[in-house]
């Protein structure tokens, strides 16, 4: 059964790699789901996880499972301290895709970082995770990732654009949501 209300942290980075952006947000369905942005941040990179994370697709496979599990321990220090600085509770889930280190969705293939089933572990909250992996795994392109958000959220607007690393916008034709890269 689906719950009316879900307090959740949001995770983000991005390809524009300012950083990893958190944000604490009440959702609630009456006829139609609304949202509050209770807390917002952004805690940029430093210099040597900018170095790392801009040059991922040229890692070995060992020195990319390394970073993946020092980017997972830096990530759950960083929603450690998000939640303890702005004294989060009940969270329902923390919501987080990673960063994309290889997205290849015609072969079938992505690969995030900072996307393990340990994060949830040392964290200790339940983590929704792997959206591009799923929506590949389901023939979809694993990005963008907001068409149905966008749907649920700002239907009364006819495009809604993302303008981060790339820019994409989502849509409603045919009476179907589709959203694609511009």
């Amino acid at each position: 059964m689906l719950k009316e209300s879900y307090h959740i942290i949001g995770v983000m980075s991005g390809t524009s790699l300012d950083g990893i952006d958190l944000a604490e947000i009440n959702f609630t369905k009456n006829k139609t789901w609304q949202f509050q942005i209770l807390k917002a941040t952004t805690t940029p990179y430093s210099e040597e996880w900018l170095s790392k994370l801009k040059n991922l697709t040229q890692k070995a496979i060992k020195d990319l499972q390394q970073i993946d599990v020092d980017y997972t321990n830096y990530l759950a220090e960083v929603i450690t301290t998000f939640i303890k600085k702005n004294n989060i509770k009940n969270i329902n889930a923390v919501c987080s895709h990673g960063h994309t280190a290889l997205h290849q969705p015609e072969q079938k293939l992505t690969y995030q970082i900072g996307n393990l089933p340990e994060l949830a572990k040392k964290i200790n909250q339940n983590v929704v995770c792997d959206f591009r992996e799923q929506d590949v795994k389901l023939g979809g392109q694993g990005a963008p990732l907001v068409p149905i958000g966008d749907q649920l959220l700002f239907s009364d607007y006819d495009y809604c654009i993302n303008l981060g690393g790339f820019a994409n916008v989502s849509t409603k034709i045919n009476n179907q949501r589709i959203a694609f890269d511009i």
